[in-house]
């Protein structure tokens, strides 16, 4: 991997272990833990200081405003360090990675720190209305969770409801997605993910992990969307709580630090929101058409498993090998905190690189009303 001025490389990426909804982060807030992550991260006196910061967060009520300036300057970086906070939904941090590139190839003057983070178990109801006040009647709680996260105001659907007219329409049988589900907690439990951690006290592993599943296990659980479906809480993403950081730097800023990976291409797509779960397949395909590469050319694959059945519509498209997709696992066994997946799937794919021995990589996720992300990125053999 050759080191030109103009080239783009990660010097730094991790993450924190995910937490299981309600579980042992539950109650830290978005911005903490990725303050958790930031000062992990840059924890290393070797890395240069980050100029700006580009941060996702899809939930980000309650949590001031504009976090990822509140996190930048509480990590300790200087007040003239300019910050911005993303919300793609399943796409912000991955899209955060993606603008602070393009900043950079367009001649930031400083390498730029990208990621996100989301505590999806610290999402309040809000109570509309009760500014102007209330005389009489009942009144509605809305969940953030549901209506600004899981809910396309563009079709009206649940995320879930969306992925079983997709999976109906593109032959995924439950049988399916339940395997892959049960294959996702093996390859997860099985994984040595621990280069890919930043520390954080009150959890050092990944929590929505569930060792031992199996197809038989999960084809007892019960359709959450449709009685007649094949979405359940066994063969979806786990909700969960998480964060994840990346440094990424042009050529001429490296100094002494050897780079992680090379960023070479992004790419992305827009399709009918009530297709979203297979965004990433016209995402992927203008990738590498980009590049002149064919999906054999790719050492590994990491699309985020919003759910097991969409992932299974995705990869069939594509054809993508199933000896090379999420090999360490994806989101039905790690959990999928929104605003940090992006981010999380790409440290992910990089540390999966450098213990395989390097190659191309592309990593890459449908993103709720219709949007998908590709990113493509060269770990040194």
């Amino acid at each position: 991997m050759s080191h030109p001025a103009d080239g783009i490389f990660l010097l730094a990426a991790g993450r924190l272990p995910l937490g299981r909804y309600g579980g042992s982060l539950a109650g830290v807030g978005a911005v903490n833990l990725g303050l958790a992550a930031v000062r992990g991260l840059l924890a290393d006196p070797a890395l240069p200081r980050p100029g700006k910061v580009l941060w996702g967060m899809a939930r980000s009520h309650t949590q001031g405003m504009n976090p990822a300036r509140t996190l930048a300057l509480q990590a300790g970086l200087p007040f003239d360090t300019p910050a911005f906070t993303l919300n793609m939904a399943c796409g912000s941090s991955l899209q955060a990675a993606i603008l602070a590139a393009q900043d950079l190839r367009a001649g930031a003057p400083a390498p730029i720190l990208a990621g996100g983070s989301e505590a999806m178990s610290d999402t309040p109801h809000l109570l509309p209305g009760l500014r102007w006040g209330f005389r009489m009647g009942h009144r509605t709680l809305p969940d953030v969770m549901h209506q600004d996260g899981l809910r396309c105001p563009v079709t009206g659907l649940l995320m879930g409801e969306t992925i079983e007219q997709l999976a109906a329409k593109r032959g995924v049988l439950r049988a399916d997605a339940d395997a892959w589900a049960a294959e996702s907690h093996r390859r997860a439990a099985a994984a040595h993910a621990e280069s890919e951690w930043l520390p954080h006290p009150r959890l050092d592993h990944d929590e929505c992990i569930r060792p031992g599943t199996t197809p038989r296990d999960l084809a007892l659980l019960p359709p959450v969307f449709d009685p007649a479906g094949q979405v359940t809480a066994g063969n979806a993403s786990a909700l969960s709580d998480g964060a994840a950081a990346l440094l990424l730097a042009r050529g001429d800023q490296l100094g002494t630090t050897p780079p992680l990976a090379r960023i070479l291409g992004w790419s992305e797509a827009g399709v009918d929101p009530l297709d979203m779960g297979e965004a990433p397949v016209p995402a992927v395909r203008r990738l590498l058409a980009a590049h002149g590469l064919r999906v054999e050319d790719i050492a590994l694959w990491e699309l985020n498993e919003a759910f097991a059945a969409q992932l299974l519509v995705c990869q069939r498209q594509l054809d993508l090998p199933t000896d090379r997709l999420n090999v360490a696992g994806g989101a039905v066994a790690l959990g999928h905190p929104i605003g940090a997946t992006g981010a999380r799937i790409v440290v992910t794919l990089v540390h999966q690189l450098r213990q395989r021995g390097g190659g191309l990589g592309v990593a890459t996720l449908g993103i709720g009303g219709g949007l998908g992300l590709a990113l493509l990125v060269e770990v040194p053999a």
